[in-house]
């Protein structure tokens, strides 16, 4: 069994701005809340960056940033995470205050249905769906390997029909294609089957592996393959207003119910009916029920793309503060055309029509009223943006940490 293509898939873009200047230092402790006292080994680290660091014996650590809005994340097995805002701002000298974290002691791991202390076969399948949602589908993500699976706790709740997955610890995920070993804080992961609905929420840190120079440069190579037509490349185009100069083509998407389609009202009344005749009465297309029930496979809404180009006006709010936000109704499709669909993800579409891939494409959609830009190339609430199409099947195996900046030409 596999995870569908994803109608809806929402994942998370964690703030971090970066003005990539002179570094600064943030210190700061680890205690543990009831006894103060020092907390070892304790994961410290910037969100969805290579900037990371552990605490020592006395519970100290030192971090050294450029100017700019983070969020650092305290983390440590048998605790409640932490995660807290941080800004160096460019104007200040000033030493940043130390910062003391008084971690709680964990109290649940999954607050769901029971959890399964055997693993049966059911919970290997769960796994490698599990797997394919997260970590992803495509080339780079496929050789990426998941090293600690056994902290993973992983329920299939049959009353909603959903699939969810927590950690006790940090997930470390190996990356050699883009040369990165991503340790990930994993706050939730749900996936409804029946909607074919994605969430899932946490915080990675990205520390680059160690190579040779052919290794380094084919490292290079495959991050700037990533890195370009992805949704960071998306924002940081946007925010510089373009688009179209760096290869994004931004249309409005018009979707309107099938009125041809039965609602989902009457196919299920139809199939309550169908259940009640039983299989003694069989029924042809021209029968009232088997009239409905030959629309079903109907899609649901029709689309129509208005090929105007969109103005900036019209989607991007500016700020004489530099900020940046991004505001609009409906739906975009934003098409890449540097670059192609990988196969599989043509594939992964339907497994009965095959078609040549196309121009990257995907659809964005507002669950907020705007959401604030960031330079780095996230999205300050990770959640106030939808994604359906290419950026919805690529996961965090296709990921790139958000100091990542290409080459210069």
């Amino acid at each position: 069994m596999r995870i569908p293509v994803l109608l809806f898939s929402t994942f998370l873009l964690c703030s971090a701005t970066l003005s990539f200047a002179q570094n600064r230092q943030i210190t700061g402790r680890a205690i543990d809340g009831p006894t103060n006292q020092p907390i070892e080994m304790a994961n410290i680290f910037i969100t969805n960056t290579t900037y990371g660091t552990v605490t020592d014996k006395a519970g100290n650590f030192s971090l050294s940033l450029p100017n700019g809005h983070y969020e650092v994340v305290v983390s440590m097995v048998g605790y409640e995470p932490i995660v807290h805002p941080v800004t160096l701002s460019p104007g200040d000298t000033k030493q940043p205050p130390v910062l003391v974290f008084k971690l709680t002691p964990s109290q649940t791991e999954l607050n769901t249905v029971s959890v399964k202390t055997k693993r049966d076969p059911s919970w290997y399948t769960n796994l490698e769906l599990f797997k394919e949602g997260f970590i992803g589908r495509s080339e780079i993500a496929a050789k990426c390997k998941l090293v600690n699976p056994e902290t993973l706790i992983i329920v299939y709740d049959e009353n909603d029909n959903t699939l969810k997955v927590n950690a006790k610890d940090l997930l470390i995920i190996e990356n050699p294609e883009l040369g990165f070993r991503i340790s990930y804080l994993l706050i939730e992961y749900n996936y409804d089957y029946s909607s074919k609905y994605l969430t899932y929420l946490g915080y990675p840190l990205f520390e680059p592996m160690k190579g040779s120079k052919s290794r380094e440069k084919k490292w290079q190579k495959n991050r700037l393959k990533a890195y370009n037509g992805s949704a960071m490349h998306f924002v940081r185009a946007l925010r510089k207003e373009q688009l179209e100069e760096e290869g994004f083509n931004l249309r409005r998407l018009i979707r309107t119910p099938n009125p041809q389609r039965p609602t989902e009202e009457q196919l299920q009344e139809a199939r309550k009916q169908l259940a009640i005749m039983g299989t003694n009465k069989p029924i042809n297309d021209d029968h009232p029920i088997g009239k409905i029930l030959a629309k079903a496979s109907l899609p649901k809404v029709i689309e129509k793309l208005d090929t105007a180009r969109v103005p900036y006006s019209e989607y991007l709010l500016k700020s004489d503060d530099n900020t940046r936000r991004l505001a609009f109704d409906g739906f975009f499709q934003v098409v890449y055309t540097g670059e192609k669909e990988e196969l599989a993800y043509v594939a992964s579409e339907s497994m009965f029509r095959k078609r040549q891939p196309t121009f990257q494409t995907s659809v964005i959609s507002m669950k907020q009223e705007k959401v604030v830009l960031d330079e780095s190339g996230s999205l300050a609430e990770p959640l106030a943006l939808t994604f359906e199409g290419y950026w919805g099947w690529e996961k965090t195996g296709d990921m790139l940490p958000l100091d990542y900046q290409p080459p210069k030409e």
